[in-house]
């Protein structure tokens, strides 16, 4: 049956019409996606943020921070180097003007001390004993009965921690020393950054308590121990001139401070080698004119 030509031009003009619907509804849903696509990034990027933030803000409301379990390395980390890179290898001839020694705790393990003391560079040897407010070396009672039977000078230190008071660090390192047996002077280890919350005046505070109380004790300043940076941050000031110091530098050429202070012993390896001991030791010397009476306990 023949369809009227005005009845075929109606049902054209309805599909044009519905097709022209069919794209402008295929476009709003576009549009829809994108804008649901939109919103979804939106929120996922502020959820993300928010996230950073309680992580960042949870992170300075410590009181320092800390290097590692176990509760710190003694093994100091004054200067950091890059990772990947190699500290460099110093030695010393045996024949060197300088007498050397070494800073040891748990972390070299079991040391065989009668081989230790016949290492030409065994001149001195100062032992981890405390940290802050309660941690003791496992190892030190045994490290310094055996060196002292080896015949080996040695010494004492404390690892400093800000968040502590003065006093009780104070009291937890000289506690657990012997005072009478000593031969070379006590060390506070200090290379812990004072945290966010915490003014200078505190910082300092703190360490001065210890300090005075620890000179009060045994009758001789003790030796403030760290690194080159650290001291050019904290102690460049002038406030501890009277204090002798021990660097940490690990480099070929011997720190020099940005005020030009003086300082006594140098420590300039972290991956010393030593008889008697398995793995890195910190081997340190005394620099310039300074001589082993320099350190010795009064």
């Amino acid at each position: 049956m023949e369809t009227p030509i005005g009845g075929i031009m109606i049902i054209l003009i309805l599909l044009q019409i519905q097709f022209i619907n069919f794209v402008l509804i295929m476009l709003n849903f576009r549009r829809i996606l994108i804008i649901l696509i939109s919103l979804l990034l939106f929120f996922n990027l502020a959820n993300a943020r928010q996230k950073n933030y309680k992580k960042h803000k949870t992170s300075e409301s410590v009181d320092y921070i800390h290097i590692e379990p176990d509760p710190i390395p003694s093994n100091a980390t004054p200067d950091k180097i890059s990772k990947g890179l190699l500290l460099p290898s110093i030695s010393f001839s045996t024949q060197s003007i300088y007498i050397h020694g070494f800073d040891i705790s748990h972390h070299q393990g079991d040391v065989d001390w009668i081989e230790v003391a016949k290492d030409p560079n065994a001149g001195y040897i100062f032992l981890k004993a405390t940290e802050g407010a309660n941690f003791i070396d496992r190892n030190y009672r045994r490290n310094f009965r055996e060196a002292k039977i080896a015949g080996l000078k040695v010494g004492s230190y404390h690892f400093f921690r800000p968040n502590v008071s003065g006093e009780v660090q104070y009291r937890h390192f000289i506690n657990n020393i012997d005072c009478n047996n000593q031969d070379l002077l006590p060390i506070i280890d200090v290379e812990i950054h004072p945290s966010r919350r915490m003014t200078l005046a505190t910082f300092y505070k703190r360490l001065d308590i210890l300090l005075e109380s620890v000179t009060k004790k045994i009758g001789k300043r003790p030796i403030i121990y760290t690194g080159k940076n650290f001291y050019n941050k904290y102690f460049a000031n002038g406030r501890y001139n009277k204090y002798p110091f021990m660097i940490a530098s690990y480099s070929l050429d011997e720190p020099v401070l940005n005020n030009d202070a003086d300082y006594v012993i140098w420590q300039y390896t972290a991956t010393g080698v030593a008889r008697g001991i398995e793995g890195n030791v910190d081997i340190s010397r005394l620099r310039g004119d300074h001589t082993l009476d320099d350190i010795l306990y009064p």
